[in-house]
């Protein structure tokens, strides 16, 4: 047991030592609350037609880790307010739903409500429920993305 403790003080004093001067930033925590976002409750070929719904959250939480990227997450229940194009408007999916993609497809909800600013994800994924609730989650790099 000793030897294994000595182990262990020994791996923490390296990474203690090891580690870079951006993991010394500070992290923080915030959330917006009462937000509404639109997103895709089933995806096929016939997308967008029958595939959007409003959603109307209850907070949306960005946590910025030290090393200046983050994570946003939203908790949210379907609405059934339309979206703007009638054609586009779904219906709660009979199953969970989940979509997810990479690079320049979700714009932050977070960011929109916290500045009005449009930030991009650089990855989402997110889960729409047979009752509705929603959860989601995005990644953003340190390094805003230029999806232009």
């Amino acid at each position: 047991m000793r030897r294994l403790m000595g182990s262990f003080a020994l791996v923490v004093g390296i990474l203690g030592v090891g580690a870079p001067a951006a993991a010394l930033g500070a992290a923080s925590v915030d959330r917006v609350h009462d937000i509404d976002t639109v997103l895709a409750v089933r995806f096929d070929e016939t997308f967008p037609v029958a595939s959007l719904m409003r959603a109307t959250c209850d907070w949306s939480q960005f946590v910025r880790r030290p090393d200046g990227s983050g994570i946003e997450t939203m908790h949210c229940t379907l609405s059934a307010q339309p979206v703007m194009i009638a054609a586009y408007q779904g219906q709660p999916p009979a199953q969970a739903f989940v979509h997810a993609g990479g690079p320049c497809l979700w714009t932050s909800d977070y960011w929109f409500a916290h500045d009005g600013s449009i930030v991009m994800a650089s990855a989402f994924d997110y889960v729409v429920s047979a009752s509705g609730r929603v959860n989601v989650r995005a990644v953003y790099p340190a390094t805003p993305l230029d999806c232009g």
